[in-house]
């Protein structure tokens, strides 16, 4: 009878598929240790599975949001920086726009207007901030470079008309033909009179009121419309008495023109007071001559600063939607027609972003949370930077030639007027405003982001669990499986030596 390793009555070798079977974990348990995951596949997890489907989705919809946080975190600290920049330059210029900063220059231009010009030039910059190729200050409009550059704004180009223009053809229609103000003086004997050219007119100088300091000369005014002031002269008044005459300019502010009778023989500015005559008639043709001085004057300093304020302030307004307000000419200094929108073929549009209504920050949104949108975009043409960029403009554009006697007066008008408005008073928009919503948005996101980490640290705790091995664990059972496959090794290999010869 033949002896053989499987034969009946033999000692039976271990099963060739338990080796592989015990192989197969011995691998799955490297695997594990090298990876510190229990299984490389969902099904290989067994009811776990579902589990961990659930907390991976949840994390990664963490991380979603927590990516949106981070890219419009570094957007928000930009946009911040850029208004925080903007707020300094225009403080700087409120600074420097003091009617005694006025120095005769070659070029008409003084120093805090070359300043006002860089100034503008850097607000510029700071507005076409871009990250990634998405500029910052467009609204929706992200791919769109917000703002024209400095010399198309000021001086347009062959078929635009740029800011300088729109700022020549106000001043025309404001100061006039007569150039005081669309103004007509007259009267005869004792009398003089000053009355608004026509009624309604939507330029010049307002006549709101008149006062005289003594009976000698009377005072009537009519308010129309069209408005006027009459004078009479009933007697010679004394030196130091006065008349005054109140207008209103195209840009709200007022002003008062006031008149000092003088004695005869005296000098004086004409502009400033008349020479009492030898009688009524003669003080009355005086006076008249003053009137128009005065108003000539008053058309040449005050109003020209009102008329570039105002000029400024339609440029700056429009938009591609809402093109700049622009006066109907040629020509331009007789013109009655309110101001009429402009046209892309014609004016320079500033502002090329998004100008839909609503509010800017609602243009661009983060998703921090399933039910939590964070605003934060924002528009170049927001009411805070068009104020402090038409006051760099106005400083920018203007000149005031050494050669005329008035360029102090009109500078002193202009940088009133500047100084005023671009400290941002009580209903206007101002930087501040802008920072202080920017900051919200930052502080809303931060906490969005502070909620997502705690919850994907919890989350992410949990899912280890799910998935992750304890090395410890997995190294004692290798360590068991090795111990019993080279047991099993060394008794299957006795066996396969085993002969009846040495059986016997």
């Amino acid at each position: 009878m033949t002896i053989t390793p499987t034969g009946t009555g033999a000692y039976r070798l271990a099963n060739p598929n338990q080796f592989v079977s015990m192989r197969g974990q011995l691998e799955d348990l490297q695997r594990q240790l090298a990876t510190q995951k229990k299984s490389q596949t969902y099904a290989g997890l067994g009811m776990d599975r579902g589990t961990s489907l659930d907390l991976n989705d949840k994390l990664s919809t963490l991380d979603g949001f927590l990516t949106s946080i981070q890219r419009s975190d570094v957007n928000l600290k930009l946009m911040t920086t850029a208004v925080e920049n903007f707020t300094k330059l225009a403080g700087e210029t409120r600074a420097d726009a003091r009617p005694d900063s006025y120095v005769e220059t070659s070029t008409g231009r003084t120093s805090p207007q070359v300043l006002a010009e860089e100034k503008f030039k850097q607000t510029l910059d700071l507005l076409n901030s871009q990250v990634n190729g998405r500029y910052l200050f467009s609204g929706r409009t992200s791919d769109v470079e917000p703002v024209v550059d400095y010399s198309l704004i000021m001086d347009g180009d062959a078929t635009h008309a740029g800011l300088k223009q729109l700022i020549s053809e106000r001043k025309q229609a404001d100061i006039g033909a007569g150039g005081m103000g669309r103004l007509v003086t007259g009267g005869a004997g004792t009398n003089a009179t000053i009355a608004e050219e026509a009624a309604g007119l939507p330029y010049g100088f307002k006549l709101t009121g008149a006062s005289s300091s003594t009976a000698a000369m009377t005072t009537a005014y009519n308010a129309g419309p069209p408005a006027d002031i009459a004078v009479n002269v009933a007697a010679q008044p004394q030196p130091g008495d006065t008349l005054k005459f109140a207008l209103t300019l195209p840009d709200g502010t007022t002003e008062e023109i006031t008149l000092t009778a003088r004695a005869s023989g005296t000098t004086g500015d004409p502009a400033e007071g008349f020479v009492i005559g030898v009688d009524a008639n003669a003080t009355a043709a005086n006076l008249r001559t003053a009137i128009g001085a005065a108003l000539s004057r008053e058309a040449k300093t005050s109003l020209s600063a009102s008329s570039a304020q105002v000029a400024a302030k339609d440029f700056f307004a429009g938009s591609k939607s809402n093109p700049p307000l622009r006066v109907p000419g040629p020509p331009f200094d007789t013109a009655t027609a309110a101001p009429a929108p402009g046209t892309a073929a014609n004016t320079v549009i500033w502002y090329q972003g998004d100008d839909a209504a609503g509010s800017a920050r609602a243009t661009a949104s983060v998703q921090v949370d399933q039910g939590q949108q964070v605003a934060a975009g924002a528009r170049a043409n927001e009411e805070a930077f068009r104020t402090g960029l038409a006051q760099f403009a106005i400083m920018a554009a203007e000149t005031f030639p050494a050669s005329d006697p008035n360029s102090k007066l009109a500078y002193g008008a202009m940088t009133e007027r500047v100084r005023s408005t671009i400290g941002f008073p009580t209903g206007t928009q101002a930087p501040s405003e802008i920072i202080v919503e920017l900051g919200s948005a930052q502080t809303a996101m931060a906490q969005a982001k502070e909620r997502h980490t705690a919850t994907k640290d919890y989350l992410s705790t949990t899912l280890a669990g799910v998935e992750d091995i304890t090395k410890e664990e997995v190294a004692m059972q290798i360590l068991a499986l090795q111990t019993t496959l080279q047991a099993s090794y060394q008794t299957t290999s006795m066996l396969q030596q085993l002969r009846l010869t040495n059986y016997l």
